[in-house]
């Protein structure tokens, strides 16, 4: 039997698909795990109920919504 990878390794496997399980893992509230599956390509395997988002289509999500000293947060008032 194989142990399944740590939400945190599929991170570093181009490649990989997270489950709502896996972004929870990884720190992520119920919230925020439906905001990602509402914005990204969600893929559901044939014959299976569970769906996954890719890891690449995850990292992709989170380097965009990542705002630093050149970019504004969207409805922030200074």
């Amino acid at each position: 039997m194989t142990v399944r990878p740590s939400a945190g390794e599929l991170l570093d496997r181009e490649g990989a698909f997270l489950t709502r399980q896996d972004l929870a893992a990884l720190g992520l509230t119920r919230v925020q795990v439906d905001a990602v599956f509402r914005e990204l390509a969600v893929v559901m395997f044939p014959g299976t109920t569970k769906k996954v988002v890719k890891r690449d289509d995850y990292v992709a999500l989170v380097e965009r919504s990542t705002y630093r000293d050149d970019r504004v947060v969207p409805g922030f008032k200074r």
